[in-house]
């Protein structure tokens, strides 16, 4: 493909003079529905999409750790990339999450996902048998020049953390737009030092991130609250810290209640509790029990959402 019409694909987009000011704001992970044999319920899959999209979300990603995406096939990340583009009347981007353990298999789910048309790819670091920090680089300088589309770092995996100084280097490759960072103290050093784009993780504290310097957030908790999230992002964008403030208050209880590990059966729950489809887990993640149901119950009723089961 012709390098100036991909540096073209960074720079604009849908009549946006910048892409990379595009790709930023705030972006639900959205979970995959399965039914009780593990396969996509495909149905409940696409409502979840439009649910979504009828909010004001920034963005939409598919196939990152909400997502279970170390559980999806190619095929199925496919399929899902599909959907989100059929319905996605807003034409908002859409991010492709891999989680993959080999360079060349990243690299072949990245170009199919540009291929249906993702806007950025969500790329973990190996999490298996680890890397060093060589490993790291060139496993992302393989993927940059041969996908040649944006890459948001998801420094999620605990065994292979991408350290600040890493990122500073992979920052200067031509296609790493920026990184999801979970750790906040992090996350707040990465901000302040570059020009690249810091997403924030950090589900309990969203609203100190903002004001550490993230340019949004890709989180669980606005997938489970997307309407909720907006608010908040919207008050502080325009100054209403106090507004901003009350929001996370109400906000934090209900990520305690998926915290712990594993976390994506428990935001399918919070979902399913207020009358969305999302399904159960992929096995042999369990679904919450019903004392744990209860507490979501409280928080989301706390928080002034619905609860219909």
């Amino acid at each position: 493909m012709n390098n100036h019409l991909d540096t073209d694909i960074l720079n604009t987009s849908h009549g946006c003079t910048n892409e990379r000011d595009r790709l930023r704001g705030l972006i639900p992970p959205i979970v995959v529905p399965f039914d009780k044999d593990g396969v996509i319920d495909e149905c409940a899959l696409r409502s979840e999409v439009r649910f979504l999209l009828d909010t004001e979300i920034h963005g939409i990603s598919s196939g990152g750790s909400t997502g279970e995406g170390a559980l999806l096939g190619d095929q199925e990340l496919c399929r899902c990339l599909e959907v989100i583009r059929e319905e996605n009347h807003n034409r908002i981007p859409v991010y492709a999450g891999i989680i993959r353990n080999a360079t060349r298999d990243v690299i072949h789910a990245g170009l199919q996902a540009k291929s249906i048309g993702a806007d950025a790819l969500l790329v973990t670091p190996v999490f298996y048998h680890g890397a060093t920090q060589d490993d790291n680089y060139e496993f992302f300088k393989e993927i940059s020049e041969t996908v040649r589309m944006p890459i948001v770092i998801y420094n999620v995996v605990p065994t292979n953390i991408i350290s600040p100084a890493l990122f500073y280097r992979l920052s200067e490759l031509e296609w790493v737009l920026g990184i999801k960072q979970v750790d906040p103290v992090k996350m707040a050093e990465m901000a302040c030092a570059g020009k690249y784009h810091v997403y924030c993780a950090c589900d309990q504290m969203l609203y100190g991130t903002y004001v550490s310097g993230a340019c949004g957030a890709i989180s669980a908790m606005i997938t489970v609250a997307p309407e909720l999230c907006i608010r908040q992002w919207n008050a502080y964008q325009e100054g209403r810290q106090d507004e901003a403030i009350a929001i996370q208050k109400m906000l934090t209880p209900i990520v305690a209640t998926y915290l712990a590990a594993p976390y994506p059966p428990k935001v399918k729950a919070l979902i399913n509790l207020q009358g969305r489809q999302a399904g159960v887990a992929r096995r042999p993640a369990l679904m919450p029990n019903e004392e744990l149901l209860d507490q979501m119950r409280m928080v989301l009723k706390n928080a002034g959402l619905k609860v219909v089961c």
